[in-house]
């Protein structure tokens, strides 16, 4: 047997002209969409970038066990 486990994600927001606005690293992996609008949205005050786009990058361990191999 095997599972894959959330351990790190990075928040990445670019703008409209799709140049980087900033990179956030160590958020939630498991955060929920409604997290990440809100948090995106005060990037896009704090910032005064208008329209903003995200994307959210994962890293995942997968444990395996003696019964997988």
């Amino acid at each position: 047997m095997a599972t894959i486990t959330n351990t790190s994600a990075s928040l990445r927001i670019r703008n409209v002209q799709n140049r980087a606005v900033c990179s956030i690293n160590g958020v939630d992996p498991n955060m929920t969409a409604e997290d990440a609008v809100g948090f995106i949205t005060g990037i896009q005050t704090m910032y005064n970038r208008g329209y903003v786009s995200a994307r959210i990058h994962s890293v995942s361990d997968v444990e395996m066990t003696d019964t997988a191999a």
